[in-house]
């Protein structure tokens, strides 16, 4: 498995706006052997919020513990 940092694709002016609003631009995701996408991350205003998410994720994910609803 493999975690992967993005930007997402915006046309011109969307990513202008975005930029001008502080738009989320970079996303990630977590990828298996096969390379389906297990599961996708939120969208972060800066790639270093996004990774310092997935370095968070990865610490934390091992001690979470399985709740049944």
């Amino acid at each position: 498995m493999n975690f992967e940092i993005y930007e997402r694709e915006r046309s011109r002016v969307a990513a202008l706006r975005g930029r001008l609003m502080g738009g989320g631009d970079w996303r990630w995701r977590l990828k298996d052997h096969a390379g389906a996408t297990i599961a996708p991350g939120d969208n972060y205003p800066t790639r270093s919020e996004c990774e310092r998410a997935v370095l968070l994720l990865k610490q934390e994910i091992a001690a979470a513990p399985i709740t049944f609803l």
